[in-house]
């Protein structure tokens, strides 16, 4: 039986589920979805327990950005982090998509929507959810979905 975690709003779940291309019934069947949340002034983050464990973040303790993208696409690393900069330096709403990898060849997908809220002293907060799919896929020569 797989249980489905979402510890997150109604009106996150369809952001992130038109980020995909899927109505939120099926968002929550496919993916574990939570919250999550920076303070800019202390760069820490606070991940949802599972979202943590499958960004292969330490349970539940804050974590730094470095510790969140570590397991992302290579290709992606850059669009990430800057994605996240601009949140971090102005109120903005942002999305981003990735992968992780779980193993060679194997690659969980993972889909983030948010806002953040800045102040000029430095301070502030990134509110984001994140949609991270229950299955891995495999890239080899196609892309094959696997239990």
């Amino acid at each position: 039986m797989i249980l489905k975690t979402t510890t997150t709003t109604p009106d996150r779940l369809a952001s992130v589920a038109e980020i995909i291309g899927i109505d939120s019934h099926e968002l929550q069947d496919a993916f574990v979805c939570e919250d999550w949340n920076a303070e800019l002034s202390t760069g820490l983050l606070r991940l949802g327990p599972e979202t943590a464990f499958l960004h292969g973040a330490a349970g539940g303790a804050p974590c730094g950005i470095m510790d969140l993208i570590r397991f992302y696409d290579p290709a992606d690393l850059s669009r990430v982090l800057q994605t996240l900069e601009v949140a971090a330096a102005v109120s903005t709403e942002f999305t981003f998509a990735t992968t992780i990898r779980q193993a060679p060849g194997l690659h969980r997908p993972v889909f983030c929507s948010g806002r953040s809220e800045t102040t000029d002293s430095a301070g502030g907060v990134i509110h984001g959810t994140f949609a991270v799919a229950r299955l891995c896929v495999e890239l080899r020569t196609g892309m094959e979905t696997l239990n």
